[in-house]
């Protein structure tokens, strides 16, 4: 028999699934000298690439840029607006801007930007609200866009960008893009071929 500790822990776990991120990012795993709201739309695409783990804050900007080709927007509040607007993010999540993002919360975005029908769980039950995120999940796992992840998995930067890069090459061969949108680093790299960080002085290092 499972001991209550052992049950509260599953619960816990559960609870964490069903709302998504729950914690605020640690100070240590934030890039030192680096304001994310002060960077171009590239330069911020650069910085996702390095940063440890991602806010949400930050993936709602980067979702807008993988739909839109561009940010177009100078706060949160605007942001999830505009993505709530589109049903790419809902409401009822009660995702915080400062805190860590989920594995399941992206994939749902992603989904949604890039129209993917889906499996029967997620065109029956997603449309509900019922496992919405996780059935997105399941759904980047099988087609390769994402590795093997649990849904409450907190997102380092560099599994964002590499999953940007990938939704960007499957929009492509949908053709869903209205022009083209370069999600590219290749204008953010230096004469060696190394990527371009703002330093603390908000120059380019």
């Amino acid at each position: 028999m499972r001991s209550p500790s052992f049950l509260i822990f599953g619960m816990l776990l559960a609870l964490v699934g069903m709302t998504g991120c729950s914690a605020a990012r640690p100070p240590e795993t934030a890039l030192s000298g680096v304001d994310p709201d002060t960077l171009s739309d590239s330069a911020f695409q650069v910085y996702l690439n390095r940063v440890p783990l991602v806010t949400v804050g930050e993936a709602y900007r980067a979702m807008l840029i993988l739909a839109d080709g561009k940010d177009g927007r100078d706060s949160f509040a605007a942001r999830e607006q505009e993505l709530e607007r589109r049903d790419i993010v809902r409401a009822a999540w009660g995702l915080q801007p400062d805190n860590v993002i989920d594995t399941a919360s992206v994939s749902y975005m992603v989904c949604k930007i890039c129209e993917m029908p889906g499996g029967i769980n997620q065109v029956l039950f997603g449309s509900w609200g019922l496992g919405d995120r996780r059935s997105a999940m399941r759904e980047l796992m099988f087609r390769g866009m994402i590795d093997n992840s649990i849904e409450y998995e907190y997102v380092t930067g560099s599994a964002l960008f590499a999953l940007m890069r990938n939704a960007d090459a499957y929009m492509k061969e949908k053709g869903l893009y209205e022009s083209d949108v370069d999600l590219s680093d290749e204008t953010d790299r230096n004469n060696a071929g190394e990527l371009i960080v703002p330093n603390a002085s908000g120059e380019n290092g």
